[in-house]
């Protein structure tokens, strides 16, 4: 069955705020849309143990006068705020594999992944560094991960890797390709028809002629070249500091960043709790709020919903702007 207008929302770790963020996100939403994929049971003692203005009834949440649909994996767990635990792990890894199932089999036309615990899911047999790179196993596709505002869109050529190894990924071949992908994500999930792209350099002052490293020279700037002839509108490198501090980013569509921080932390500062964290690259539309477990907030009513809200929204966005682009 093919169901290309509903969204499922793997249940994350339910020892965090990823619930509760949900609960919050759809006051006052239409709902019709959503599915929430995790153990009925430690959903429904999430909502007790965690004092969530939502209850499970008869296998469906109910929250703000309206009913979810709940997806149960088959995962018992024990629900404690704030705790790392395999048992969650291992129950957010099933909803993970289950919304992406759902995804794969047209069954669902979007997926919407709550926050987990790294640390608990390796606790639980995980071998991937994050949701990203288990997405791209599963799916097949090329990940790129964009984190995004409604006017500020900032991709990465690498996600997971330690700075020690950065330089080592950033070649000519990546490079490129992240441009090329990032371009077909703004006109295919984004629907702007010719999209303007800024590349950041690696080092600081984006090499300055070489002095502080010549990627900049060797890789970026020909990488930039190579798309260009393609008829990509993509400029730069830029030094990273300056662009985001002097408001550069507001005149481009979409920025390509060499590393998690240096694209990271500039979007969530300008984000102010809004951003969303996209993986463009792969045949399945996956968003998720752009925070982690926040376990030191888990239990205290106190976690921020906007993020997640706007997941939801780009998701639906995402799934309209895919079916306006077929032929």
């Amino acid at each position: 069955m093919s169901d290309g207008s509903r969204i499922v929302i793997s249940c994350g770790d339910l020892n965090g705020i990823g619930l509760e963020c949900f609960v919050g996100a759809v006051q006052g939403m239409d709902v019709s849309d959503l599915v929430l994929v995790g153990p009925v049971d430690g959903i429904g003692a999430s909502c007790d143990v965690m004092s969530l203005p939502a209850n499970v009834d008869d296998g469906r949440l109910h929250v703000d006068g309206r009913t979810i649909g709940i997806l149960n994996v088959d995962a018992p767990v024990t629900i404690t705020p704030g705790a790392i635990a395999a048992d969650t792990g291992k129950a957010a890894l099933l909803a993970l594999e289950t919304s992406i199932r759902e995804c794969i089999d047209d069954r669902a036309g979007a997926m919407v992944t709550l926050p987990v615990s790294k640390e608990a899911c390796t606790q639980a047999g995980w071998t991937f560094p994050g949701q990203t790179e288990m997405l791209a196993a599963r799916t097949g596709g090329t990940p790129l991960m964009v984190l995004c505002t409604r006017d500020l869109r900032v991709a990465l050529v690498t996600i997971h890797e330690p700075l020690t190894a950065v330089s080592s990924f950033i070649t000519h071949d990546n490079v490129h390709m992240r441009i090329e992908a990032l371009h077909t994500s703004l006109t295919t999930d984004w629907n702007i028809t010719h999209p303007k792209i800024a590349v950041l350099g690696l080092n600081p002052h984006a090499g300055e002629h070489g002095m502080f490293g010549r990627e900049e020279l060797d890789v970026i700037a020909p990488a930039i070249a190579s798309v260009r002839q393609q008829g990509i509108d993509a400029t730069g490198p830029f030094p990273a500091d300056g662009f985001f501090a002097f408001g550069a980013y507001a005149s481009y569509d979409g920025i390509l960043a060499m590393y998690h921080d240096q694209g990271l932390i500039p979007l969530k500062l300008l984000a102010h709790g809004g951003g969303v964290n996209m993986t463009a690259g792969l045949p399945i539309i996956r968003t998720s709020p752009d925070h982690g477990t926040g376990f030191s907030l888990a239990g205290k009513g106190m976690a921020d919903p906007l993020s997640t809200k706007e997941a939801i929204q780009f998701a639906r966005d995402i799934i309209r702007n895919r079916a306006l682009s077929r032929p």
